[in-house]
């Protein structure tokens, strides 16, 4: 490997020797000047961020539509908090006057007492429900109808009432129906019964109501805590549940009430955008490292993005926004904690994803602007070196063509004062040699050179005259009616003959006889 290196640095010197045709060289350097400037026009277009226009773009559709979630979000987790620790305030207050001096277990195995309770709550739990954006509003009292029934331990009396036919924000006008409670209640205030309803609630399947029971000293709103999304007890719909302890006066847990939001109220709640990469989703999702945990996420309203509610979304973060892979999609979007009090100790991240197909089509599109773009003002550019190279040569290509032909070389001609100084000087020397006798030397030289081709056989005479004529070996060949090796063989005498050493050394002196007009003293 060491010698092929070797020969090829042989090879720079002669390289560096051989001649170069003057355009050839202009051309090359504008061309190096062209690339040269084309980079730096690249490097500044890339510094001031025109190829990443497009990215830029994007980040400002995301960051737009996230900060008015951000601010929807607060704005709405905000209202149900503070209706649900006013609803435990009202509740703790309207329970410990109704059972004076007696704990809340005195209300076991009391069905009347219950229905009076359940009766008068009602009103608190309608004012929550309708003056906070939620689809439901809950009660519990820690004790139960039956203690003596199966499953008693973790049955509990209260009073659960929702909205129904939601299609939109809004909850005025709403139906309400009766989930959980005596029906009694229903009848009462006109309420219908839910299809899936209950007398009293299984605690075991109501997320930390154990936990909430505990929480009987300190303010309620660091007691208020949300469950992660969870399914609705015998029904498909997904809800979140703000539970808040009820506290009596002496800080006795008196139950546990709250609010809903049902995925379909948080759907509405956050409707799709539409942009120019497709439309725009929210989500409200736990995260687990890097990872969006989509099946445990409440989902705001897709349109006609697809969304895998089992996926999970591999976090990869970049420049101007994040990349959210799963197993069957990609999607482009930003994340951001929310600042929510989560009953497991989890965390919320407010999400908005877009579909990344879109953006790629749009990318490819820009990228293959660009490539043509640039591509041709590469070409124009390379052009415009071809086209200044030969408007420089081409004059002074002209000049000594003229002085080839033994014109007479006009002043100025080549458009470049060094060189019509240099030709006007070629023209005097070459006037001055024409108008006086040659140097001695030079004219023993021209005798000598001249008794040797007398020394020349016919037929050498004849190969040397069509020399002088300007033709090649082939053509010699031809015209002599022999072959190019006998031609060589003749090329040898003459050579050995006339003391050259190479065809174009003939040449050059064929050339000095034509020049002084004395060609026929070789012929």
């Amino acid at each position: 490997m060491q010698s092929v290196w070797k020969e090829v640095w042989k090879c720079f010197p002669k390289m560096q020797r051989k001649s170069i045709r003057m355009q050839r060289k202009l051309f090359l350097y504008w061309s190096s000047m062209v690339l040269v400037a084309f980079s730096i026009f690249v490097v500044v277009l890339n510094i001031t961020g025109v190829f990443s226009a497009l990215d830029q773009e994007v980040q400002q559709i995301l960051s737009v539509r996230q900060k008015n979630v951000m601010t929807d979000i607060s704005n709405q987790f905000g209202k149900i908090t503070a209706q649900g620790i006013a609803l435990s305030e009202q509740s703790s207050e309207l329970i410990s006057d109704y059972l004076l001096t007696d704990p809340v277990t005195a209300l076991d195995n009391d069905p009347e007492r219950i229905e009076q309770l359940e009766s008068l709550v009602y009103g608190y739990l309608t004012t929550a429900l309708q003056s906070a954006p939620c689809s439901g509003a809950y009660l519990v009292f820690d004790a139960t109808i039956n203690s003596q029934a199966p499953g008693a331990r973790s049955s509990r009396a209260g009073l659960y009432i929702r909205l129904t036919n939601l299609s939109s924000k809004s909850t005025a006008n709403q139906s309400i129906v009766l989930y959980r409670g005596i029906p009694n209640v229903a009848r009462e205030h006109q309420l219908e019964l839910h299809n899936r309803w209950k007398l009293e609630f299984d605690t075991s399947k109501l997320s930390d109501y154990d936990e909430m029971l505990s929480r009987t000293t300190g303010r309620l709103a660091e007691n208020a805590v949300w469950t992660e999304r969870v399914c609705l007890t015998d029904t498909w719909e997904n809800m979140m549940l703000l539970m808040v302890p009820i506290v009596g006066n002496d800080n006795s847990a008196l139950g546990v009430c709250g609010l809903e939001l049902s995925e379909l109220y948080f759907m509405l709640s956050y409707p799709s955008e539409e942009s120019n990469f497709g439309s725009m989703v929210t989500l409200l999702a736990p995260m687990n490292g890097d990872t969006l945990v989509v099946s445990k996420a409440m989902q705001g309203k897709l349109e006609e993005t697809y969304l895998n509610t089992e996926d999970v979304l591999q976090v990869e973060e970049g420049k101007y926004f994040n990349r959210y892979v799963g197993k069957y999609q990609t999607f482009l979007g930003t994340h951001t904690k929310v600042n929510l009090r989560m009953a497991d100790g989890s965390q919320l991240y407010a999400v908005t994803l877009v579909p990344q197909d879109a953006y790629m089509r749009a990318h490819t599109l820009q990228r293959v602007f660009w490539v043509i773009g640039c591509a041709i003002i590469l070409a124009i550019l390379l052009l415009l070196s071809i086209h200044l190279s030969r408007s420089f040569t081409q004059p002074i290509s002209q000049s000594l063509e003229w002085i080839r032909s033994e014109g007479v070389l006009c002043r100025e001609c080549s458009g470049v004062s060094e060189i019509d100084e240099l030709f006007d000087f070629m023209q005097t020397k070459l006037q001055n040699m024409s108008t006086s006798q040659l140097p001695s030397n030079i004219e023993e030289l021209f005798c000598s050179f001249a008794q040797r081709a007398a020394t020349l056989t016919p037929t050498e005479h004849n190969i040397l005259k069509y020399y002088a004529d300007g033709k090649g070996i082939s053509e010699v060949a031809e015209q002599a009616f022999i072959s190019i090796n006998t031609v060589r063989r003749h090329n040898a005498n003459i050579y050995q003959k006339l003391g050259v050493g190479s065809r174009e050394e003939l040449l050059l002196y064929i050339e000095l006889f034509r020049r002084c007009d004395r060609l026929d003293e070789l012929m």
